[in-house]
């Protein structure tokens, strides 16, 4: 049986080749990004393993201060040890449930999941839109005001993030603002100039946050429209807004994740604006 650590900065490498082989076991390509895996791994409040067997690692595990949690490895053995080992760190944090996202091309995750008792709980869609051709123009509704963000923004963005989530997942489960902070905006997909915040006056309403591009491709990572500012357009003028703002830097197209389950009608209106279903992805769920 592998042994499990503390992963250090000195496994990084062994870390990251195996995230790469396992992406590839799974979908024929790897989309890991050694930045993507330093940003995670450099995240407060979590904690990070390694199984080692001899002097080879066999498996990684990372859990999240948000409860969340992402694990490899090719061995059903491992992963049913690494699961283990996350859920007693996830204990002794006095979390109460623990979430993972799996897709079953990930066989040693996807069936290790079932063994030790997590159910499905949703999916989440990833869909792309290709920002070729006219562009519509964003409408925006009367009385508002459309700027980019700067860091004393940092506070009002992070509760309205949370207040819209938590409207509606009854499982959200919120950052420490350190490390919201940590997980948005100190990394190199961070583009401020891509971060659009909608106000009325003083109040803001809405904003729809973009990685930068990269590879011709953009990524709108959070969009959120306050309950009772819903219904006057502001997402689908949000989403216009990020199309030419990733036109005009030579993007292609446009990506994003959203819960199946999102009540507000936003699977919907991303269809509707031409963005289509490429993957599912499940969120698998254990009470503690």
């Amino acid at each position: 049986m592998a042994d499990i650590r503390d992963a250090h900065w000195d496994d990084f490498e062994a870390v990251f080749a195996l995230l790469d082989a396992r992406s590839r076991a799974a979908f024929g390509i790897s989309a890991q990004d050694r930045k993507f895996l330093r940003q995670r791994w450099e995240l407060p409040g979590g904690g990070r393993w390694v199984a080692v067997d001899g002097d080879q690692i066999v498996g990684y595990a990372v859990l999240d201060e948000n409860q969340e949690f992402s694990l490899a490895s090719f061995d059903p053995a491992v992963v049913d040890a690494l699961i283990a080992h996350v859920e007693g760190a996830a204990g002794e944090r006095a979390f109460d449930r623990l979430a993972v996202t799996a897709v079953r091309e990930d066989r040693p995750l996807y069936e290790g999941l079932q063994r030790n008792e997590y159910e499905l709980d949703r999916e989440i869609l990833r869909m792309w839109r290709s920002l070729n051709g006219n562009l519509a123009d964003p409408r925006w509704p009367h009385g508002v005001t459309v700027r980019t963000y700067v860091d004393p923004d940092a506070e009002r963005v992070h509760a309205l993030l949370d207040a819209a989530y938590a409207g509606w997942d009854e499982h959200y489960v919120a950052r420490s603002h350190e490390g919201w902070l940590s997980f948005m905006t100190s990394h190199d997909e961070f583009d401020p100039a891509l971060w659009f915040l909608v106000e009325h006056g003083e109040e803001l309403i809405a904003c729809a946050l973009h990685w930068k591009e990269s590879r011709r491709r953009g990524w709108l990572k959070d969009i959120v429209v306050r309950d009772e500012e819903r219904g006057r357009g502001l997402g689908t003028a949000l989403l216009h807004h990020g199309f030419h703002a990733y036109a005009q830097r030579g993007a292609e197209r446009i990506g994003l994740k959203v819960d199946s389950n999102n009540p507000t009608g936003a699977p919907e209106l991303y269809a509707r604006v031409g963005f289509e279903v490429d993957q599912r992805l499940g969120i698998w769920q254990k009470r503690l």
